[in-house]
Parts: structure tokens; C-alpha cells; sequence
């Protein structure tokens, strides 16, 4: 029992520790009210997308993966929404995947917006609980909306459009 006690104890310091001794470095989450954490993403076609550079848009910003059915599944309809608001907009960033992967998928589905590459910071910064998941972040750079599952140009357009 003594020994159980130690060990928490010693857990204990540790944390405390380690929090205090934080050197600040990691990577803000993004949440429902707060500003969207700024990012830079390599685009599968060619270029960059920084979000910060999208203030005064509307921005829609979901993650997907090659190996996820669903995110297969709603391409068709962010691609509806893409192109029916160009005022707003769209980016699909590969999370939780392989490059090859993630360009082989990008080249088949032909989405009509951008999709990228993830990155560690991105990953990082905006928490997800599995795949699909939509982010929907207005002209100010708040975030307002955290979709997780698949999503319909109707929804968008109800939220953003």
C-alpha cells in the first residue's frame, strides 16, 4: 500500500512539474468561440493555403484521410457547396495519413476545392474524435461550428451559406 502511494505521489510531482516547467511551445486547440489557430498547409495540386490570409471569408475546413469511407462519401457534397458559395472559402486537409496515400485520393475523388497536406501542427490544433470531421470558422476567424461526421451541401449552406 505504501508503495502505491509513492508511486502516485511521484506521478504526481511529475505533472506538476512538467506543467510548470512548460516551455510554452504547444500548439493552441481550436474551440467552439475562440480564434481558429493559424496554419499553413501544403495544397495537393501545387501551393500553400494559410488560413490566416482567408479574414473577411467564411472559411470551411474539413479533415479527411484516404483509408475513411465517409470522407470518401461527402466529397461529392462539399464540392456542391464549394461551388455553389465561392464567397466562402474551402479546404480538405489529410490527417492521420500517408502522402502517397492522401495524392492518390485527392487524384481520384476530384474534389473542387483545394485538398492539402496535413501537418503535426494541424493535427495538433484542431482535435478530432475520428474522421470525417468539418470545421466552420466565419469572416472573423472564430470558430463557430465543429461537425464531426459526415456532412451535406445543405447543412453547409444552413451554417455558412
Amino acid at each position: 500500500m505504501k508503495l502505491t502511494g509513492v508511486f502516485v505521489l511521484v506521478i504526481a510531482v511529475g505533472l506538476a512539474l512538467g506543467w510548470l516547467f512548460r516551455d510554452g511551445s504547444a500548439a493552441e486547440a481550436a474551440a467552439m468561440g475562440e480564434p481558429a489557430p493559424d496554419f499553413t498547409v501544403q495544397v495537393i495540386t501545387g501551393g500553400t493555403f494559410t488560413l490566416s490570409e482567408s479574414k473577411g471569408r467564411p472559411v470551411v475546413l474539413n479533415f479527411w484521410a484516404s483509408w475513411c469511407a465517409p470522407c470518401e462519401t461527402e466529397i461529392p457534397a462539399i464540392s456542391t457547396f464549394a461551388d455553389d458559395n465561392p464567397g466562402v472559402q474551402v479546404i480538405g486537409v489529410a490527417v492521420e495519413d500517408v502522402e502517397t496515400s492522401s495524392r492518390e485520393f485527392a487524384a481520384r475523388v476530384e474534389a473542387s476545392y483545394p485538398l492539402a497536406l496535413g501537418t503535426d501542427e494541424i493535427e495538433e490544433s484542431y482535435p478530432r474524435i475520428g474522421l470525417p470531421v468539418t470545421y466552420i470558422i466565419d469572416a472573423d476567424g472564430v470558430v463557430t461550428e465543429v461537425l464531426n461526421g459526415i456532412v451535406s451541401a445543405e447543412l453547409l449552406t444552413d451554417l455558412v451559406g
